[in-house]
């Protein structure tokens, strides 16, 4: 759902005066479609769940898609991939970067620069006249490539028949084992690799970086507003079944709404306005919850200091990113706090303190002929 809600974000930054797009959009499709006798004659970004493209682009051309990218046509210049699975046969006169589970360059394809490729199950068996950098879990190597080739990959397959000019470079569980008709015009040698630091040090080293970061965030937050810090903790406390239901409501329908007023180019200020509210709603959820922690556990009486909230602020952020430092649990804290934290945010910015003014119930009556005041001798 996240990824659709981004693609329609970005959906809407498409210039308006392009027309060589068509939009299907229903119940269970939402296709974006280059004919091939359609032009592109400026940098375009699309975005939808397929997307497929026969046509001409002049300037550099993304493509981002939930399910899959078909591109057939010809990209005057970079060409940028982001997708479920993708299947590139067309042109790209500059770089090609594409990112995919499955992705496949066919025989068609041709790439006049360089090319980076990242996914899971690769098969290139197209053309790329510069160097190229593959990183995936399964590598199929064809076709013709006129640089350096490195590639990262647990499993690589080299078919016959492949032509590389220059060195091929690998790093891979498995030997790489390669027919004689293979042409490599440079040197094969393996990539070595450092060994990888512990786990579990460079685990807890990130979260502590992570929460000295939290806690200066934290410091002016309540600096600056104490009243809805403050009256955060207490909405935690006191009405936790409330925060609850504001903050599901919050974290679902917010890019929603970022969505709906990103579709026009009017509602796009209003859109960077939104989620950059909906960015700082997220963060500082857990900087609520670090709040509510530490005054539960250190329960200090009478009024709270400037120095007793941040005692508690740091108390909490502590145990929060200790506990998100071991294994699995991060994954089971996120969505929990980010919804608590930030229904209380909500609650507590949407409450206005209601300061009542006594007034008295009568005014005493006034005389109907005053006598004037008397003047000192």
């Amino acid at each position: 759902m996240s990824r659709l809600l981004l693609s329609l974000c970005l959906l809407g930054l498409l210039a308006p005066p392009a027309r060589a797009y068509q939009l299907r959009a229903g119940e269970t499709t939402n296709a974006l479609v280059l004919p091939a006798d359609a032009r592109i004659g400026e940098e375009a970004l699309w975005a939808a769940q397929r997307i497929d493209v026969h046509g001409t682009a002049d300037r550099d051309l993304w493509l981002l898609a939930t399910a899959a990218v078909r591109f057939d046509g010809e990209a005057g210049g970079d060409l940028r991939v982001f997708a479920a699975s993708a299947t590139i046969g067309g042109e790209a006169q500059g770089n090609l970067l594409a990112y995919a589970n499955g992705l496949q360059l066919t025989t068609n394809c041709a790439v006049r620069g360089e090319a980076a490729l990242f996914g899971a199950d690769l098969i290139c068996e197209g053309a790329v006249d510069g160097n190229a950098r593959i990183f995936a879990k399964s590598a199929t190597l064809g076709g013709r490539w006129g640089g350096d080739v490195r590639i990262y990959a647990d499993e690589i397959r080299i078919s016959p028949g492949t032509q590389i000019a220059g060195n091929l470079a690998y790093a891979s569980s498995k030997p790489l084992v390669y027919d004689s008709s293979v042409s490599i015009g440079g040197t094969v040698e393996p990539i070595k690799i450092a060994a990888p630091e512990d786990p579990a040090r460079s685990r807890f080293a990130l979260h502590g970086y992570l929460f000295l970061a939290a806690l200066l965030v934290g410091m002016p937050f309540v600096g600056l507003f104490p009243m809805v810090a403050g009256g955060a903790v207490r909405k935690l406390r006191l009405s936790p079944w409330r925060a609850l239901f504001a903050g599901l409501a919050a974290v679902l329908f917010g890019p929603f709404l970022i969505a709906f007023a990103a579709v026009t180019v009017v509602g796009l200020p209003l859109a960077l306005m939104l989620a950059a509210l909906y960015g700082a709603l997220l963060y500082l959820a857990h900087v609520v919850v670090a709040l509510w922690l530490g005054h539960l556990l250190l329960r200090a009486p009478g009024p709270q200091t400037f120095a007793r909230v941040l005692s508690a602020l740091a108390t909490g952020l502590f145990i929060l990113y200790f506990a998100a430092a071991l294994p699995g649990v991060a994954s089971f804290l996120l969505f929990p706090v980010v919804v608590l934290g930030g229904g209380a945010l909500v609650l507590a910015f949407l409450q206005r303190p209601f300061i009542p003014i006594a007034m008295p119930s009568s005014f005493p009556p006034l005389p109907k002929n005053p006598e004037p005041p008397e003047h000192p001798e």
